[in-house]
C-alpha cells in the first residue's frame, strides 16, 4: 500500500487534515511542527503564527483563574515529560483573539529507542458540553429550593393542625396553605414532564377555532394573584374583532400565562404590563411588555433554551425552574408561529411577541359526556395504596364526603375484601407491592359482582404509555398524584364523563383512552 516514507507521511497528514479534533505534533521541547486545519480552525492561529513556536505559550499560558500558568506546572506538560500518556483531561485553552474555551485533551509521547521525539496533543471544544453541564447543575439547585420553599408552610402548617384546641379558622387557614403549598409543588412538577414532553415530541395540539382575546383573558386571570400581590399597573388591551386562530386553547392559554407571569415576576412593585393584541393580514400579534428589570443581548441569546434565567434572579425572589420561555417558544412554533424578545438592556424592560397565524375556517368542539353515576347516594369505595398517609388521608377525605371508603395496603388483603363485598368504585396506586394496580384491575374485571365498578388508577406514573396501559388492563380513569379533589369529587358525581382529553398520546389513543384527570395546575 505505501511504497515509501513519503507515501506513508502523505496519508497521515491526509487523515491528520481530515479529522475534526484539533491536532498539534510537537518535538521533544514542546515547539510546534505542525497543525492541523482543525487546530487553527479553533485557535484562530494560522499556521505561521504556530511553526517554531511553544505551543504552551500560545494556548495555555493562563490558569481557570486568570492566573499565569509557568510551563513547569502545565499538567499536560509534565505528564509528557514523564513519558506518560494524558486521556480525556478538561482544561481551559486560549484562542489568538484572547477569549478562552473548555477543551477535552489528550496527549502521547511518540518513543523512539527509549527517548521522545515527537510529542502529539489533540483536542475537542467542549465549550459547549461545560454550559449544558453548568445549566444542569444550575438547574438542580433551583429545583431543590424551589421544592424545598414549599415544605416549610406545609410542616408549620401541619404542626399546627396536631394541636387539639385549634379553632375552626386556623384550620381552615392551616389547610388553605397546605393547598396551595401542594398545588405549587404540583405546577413544578407538570412544568417538568412538559418540558420533557415537548422535547421529546410527545407534545399533540388539540386544535379548534380560539378567540385568542378570550385567550388572553384567562391567562391574565390565571396570573392575577402574583399581579395584584406586587400592585402592577396592568392593561389588557385586545382587538374588539374577533382574533381568531386555530389552536390547542389550553396550551395557548398555557403560553400566554407564562409570559405574562414572567413579566410580573421580573417587575417591580407597581411596575407596568401591557398586553395587547393586535390584527395583521395573516397573523395574529400579542405582546406582552414591562418595564422590569430588563435583560442583555446574552439573555435574550438564551432565554428559550431549557433552565435558563440568565442570572435574572439572584436571590431567587422570583422563583420557577427557568423553562417557562423554553415551552413557550416550542408550543408557539407547533402552531406554526414565532416569538421573540426585545429589550433595550438591564434597567429598560422587556416585550415580548408572538405572531400565530389566523384561522382561515371556524370550527365547533364537541364532546359526549356519559353519566357514571348517581349522585343520590353515597358510594362504596376500595382504596388501595401501601403508602399509609396517602391512603389514609384519602380515605378520611371521601369519608367527610359521605362515602363508605375502606382503605388496603396490601393488595392480596384488597382482592380478599373485595372477594367478600361489592364496591361500586376502586381507586388502586399502580406502584404496589406484590402485586402491582395492573394486575389487580385485571383480577378485579374477572369478578363477576365487579364487572361495572368504576376503576380509578391514582398514581405517579403519568406517561402517554402508562395511560393505555392502563387502559388495556380494565381502569376507566387515570388520575396523576397528586388527585385533585374537585376533579375527583366530580368523577365520582357523575359530572364528569369518559372522553379523552389527553393531548401526548397518538390519535388512535385519543378516541379510545379513557379520561384523565387534569392536574392541578394545568
Amino acid at each position: 500500500m505505501f511504497n515509501s516514507l513519503s507515501d506513508m507521511k502523505e496519508m497521515a497528514i491526509a487523515i491528520a487534515e481530515n479529522s475534526v479534533q484539533g491536532i498539534v505534533v510537537m518535538d521533544e521541547q514542546g515547539m510546534c511542527l505542525y497543525a492541523n486545519r482543525a487546530w487553527l480552525e479553533i485557535t484562530g492561529f494560522s499556521a505561521a503564527d504556530m511553526h517554531s513556536k511553544p505551543v504552551h505559550d500560545w494556548v495555555h499560558h493562563h490558569r481557570p483563574n486568570g492566573q499565569p500558568l509557568p510551563i513547569h506546572e502545565c499538567p499536560i506538560g509534565c505528564t509528557l515529560g514523564n513519558n506518560e500518556c494524558v486521556r480525556n483531561h478538561r482544561d481551559l485553552f486560549f484562542r489568538k483573539d484572547g477569549t478562552s474555551f473548555h477543551v477535552s485533551c489528550a496527549a502521547s509521547p511518540i518513543m523512539v529507542d527509549d527517548a521522545t521525539v515527537l510529542k502529539i496533543l489533540e483536542i475537542r471544544d467542549v465549550t459547549r458540553e461545560v454550559e449544558t453541564e453548568q445549566r444542569r447543575d444550575e438547574f438542580l439547585a433551583m429545583l431543590a429550593h424551589e421544592l424545598r420553599n414549599p415544605l416549610a408552610p406545609i410542616s408549620a402548617a401541619a404542626s399546627l393542625l396536631e394541636i387539639q384546641k385549634l379553632d375552626e379558622q386556623s384550620v381552615r387557614r392551616s389547610s388553605r396553605i397546605i393547598a396551595r403549598q401542594v398545588s405549587h409543588m404540583t405546577g413544578l412538577i407538570d412544568d417538568l414532564l412538559d418540558a420533557s414532553r415537548v422535547t421529546q415530541g410527545h407534545v399533540r395540539l388539540e386544535k379548534t377555532a380560539c378567540d385568542l382575546a378570550s385567550v388572553i383573558l384567562d391567562a391574565a386571570e390565571q396570573i392575577r394573584p402574583l399581579i395584584d400581590g406586587k400592585r402592577h399597573r396592568f392593561t389588557v388591551d385586545v382587538a374588539q374583532q374577533a382574533a381568531t386562530v386555530w389552536g390547542d386553547r389550553k396550551r395557548l392559554v398555557q403560553i400566554c400565562a407564562n409570559v405574562i407571569g414572567n413579566a410580573a415576576k421580573y417587575t417591580a412593585e407597581g411596575g407596568e404590563i401591557l398586553v395587547s393584541l393586535t390584527m395583521l393580514e395573516k397573523h395574529v400579534q400579542v405582546t406582552v411588555s414591562d418595564n422590569g428589570i430588563g435583560m442583555t443581548a446574552e439573555m435574550i441569546g438564551r432565554a428559550f433554551e431549557l433552565f435558563t434565567q440568565a442570572k435574572r434572579s439572584p436571590d431567587r425572589s422570583q422563583g420557577g425552574l427557568g423553562i417557562g420561555l423554553a415551552l413557550v417558544r416550542s408550543l408557539v412554533l407547533l402552531h406554526g408561529g414565532t416569538v421573540w424578545i426585545q429589550s433595550a438592556g438591564i434597567g429598560h424592560g422587556a416585550k415580548v411577541t408572538m405572531e400565530l397565524p389566523r384561522a382561515t375556517q371556524s370550527a365547533v368542539t364537541t364532546s359526549e359526556v356519559a353519566d357514571v353515576l348517581d349522585t343520590a347516594h353515597s358510594l362504596n369505595i376500595l382504596i388501595v395504596e401501601d403508602t399509609k398517609d396517602t391512603g389514609d388521608a384519602l380515605g378520611m377525605v371521601l369519608g367527610v364526603l359521605g362515602h363508605d371508603v375502606r382503605v388496603e395496603r396490601d393488595p392480596y388483603a384488597a382482592m380478599q375484601t373485595a372477594g367478600n363485598k361489592r364496591f361500586d368504585v376502586f381507586l388502586i396506586d399502580i406502584g404496589l407491592p406484590g402485586m402491582d394496580g395492573m394486575e389487580m384491575a385485571r383480577r378485579i374485571r374477572r369478578q363477576p359482582q365487579h364487572a361495572d365498578a368504576m376503576l380509578i388508577a391514582i398514581t405517579g406514573y403519568g406517561q402517554a404509555r402508562d395511560r393505555l396501559e392502563a387502559l388495556e388492563a380494565g381502569f376507566d380513569h387515570h388520575m396523576v398524584k397528586p388527585a385533585n379533589l374537585h376533579d375527583l369529587q366530580n368523577l365520582l358525581s357523575g359530572r364528569t364523563g369518559r372522553v379523552a382529553t389527553v393531548d401526548d398520546e397518538d390519535q388512535a389513543a385519543r378516541t379510545t383512552a379513557p379520561y384523565e384527570i387534569p392536574s392541578t395546575l394545568l
